[in-house]
Parts: structure tokens; C-alpha cells; sequence
């Protein structure tokens, strides 16, 4: 006679183990992603830290408050190169910060002044390539805009309208 065990409890299956490949690739993933969202923290923390330190020493302070309240990066970004980048910089990114002054923020006063910079420089610098359809391009937004702060470019419309 034979006895064979009898289970009253069935044994615990095994946890199948996760492949190596795909703790891999989920690992990755959330490594991408904290990078992500830390990146993209870190950028506005420091993007409020430089408008307060702008403010507390006295540069800018007529341009710290409003770059401090637009919720759009490219705005940002135009306005930093309007007002802070080097007249270099400026004059090499002077067809984008047109055409956006022109299509998308007409009304914008700091960009305006930066417009007024490109202005200067084309009155001022005979060097600059495509100098003169640059001038006659921006006489034309300035003189067909109905902004107030296209008040100072429209009083250098005829100087750059004289540019050969």
C-alpha cells in the first residue's frame, strides 16, 4: 500500500521575474523623465532669480516687471535679445524679431524698442548685409502699425528710407 500526500493548501505559483530588457527601458524612461521636468524647473527658477536680481540692482527695472509676466518663452526669449543680447546678436536674429513684431506681437513695447536698436544700427553701420532691404522692411511695419510704441522707429522712417 501506497500513501500519497495530500495538499490541503495549493503551493504560492512563482512571481514571474521581469525581463532584463524591459526593466531596462522602464528605467530609462523614468530617468528621461525626471530630467525633463527637472530641466524644465530648473530653467524657471533661474529665469525668476535673474528678473529679481535684475530689479533689485536698478538695470532693467522698466523691463524686469513685464518679461517677468509673459507666459510665453518665445516672447521671453525675444525681449531678452531686445533689450539684453549684444547689437551682434541682435542684428543676426533682426529678420525673426521682425516678422514676430509684425504678425504675432504688434503691440509689444519692449520688442519695439528693440526694433528701434535694429534702427539705429542700420542708420549707423554701413557693413550690415542686406542693409538696405533690412531698412526698408522695417520702415514699412513701423510706418503701417498703429502702436504706440512705434513712435520712436517711425522718427528714423526717413533716414532709413535714404539707405542705398
Amino acid at each position: 500500500m501506497r500513501l500519497e500526500p495530500a495538499y490541503l493548501v495549493a503551493p504560492k505559483p512563482k512571481p514571474p521575474s521581469i525581463p532584463t530588457r524591459r526593466a531596462l527601458l522602464i528605467a530609462g524612461g523614468a530617468m528621461l523623465t525626471g530630467l525633463a521636468i527637472g530641466g524644465a524647473g530648473g530653467y524657471a527658477v533661474s529665469s525668476a532669480r535673474r528678473v529679481r536680481e535684475r530689479d533689485e540692482d536698478g538695470r532693467n527695472a522698466s523691463t524686469a516687471e513685464p518679461l517677468a509676466r509673459a507666459e510665453d518663452l518665445a516672447l521671453d526669449q525675444l525681449r531678452h535679445l531686445a533689450t539684453d543680447a549684444s547689437i551682434g546678436e541682435l542684428m543676426r536674429q533682426s529678420i525673426l524679431i521682425l516678422t514676430l513684431l509684425r504678425d504675432t506681437y504688434p503691440d509689444d513695447a519692449i520688442l519695439w524698442h528693440g526694433a528701434e536698436r535694429i534702427g539705429a544700427e542700420l542708420c549707423a553701420n554701413a557693413g550690415i548685409d542686406n542693409r538696405r532691404v533690412l531698412a526698408r522692411w522695417l520702415a514699412q511695419i513701423a510706418e503701417r502699425s498703429d502702436a504706440a510704441a512705434a513712435v520712436p522707429v517711425r522718427g528714423l522712417v526717413a533716414e532709413l528710407r535714404s539707405i542705398r
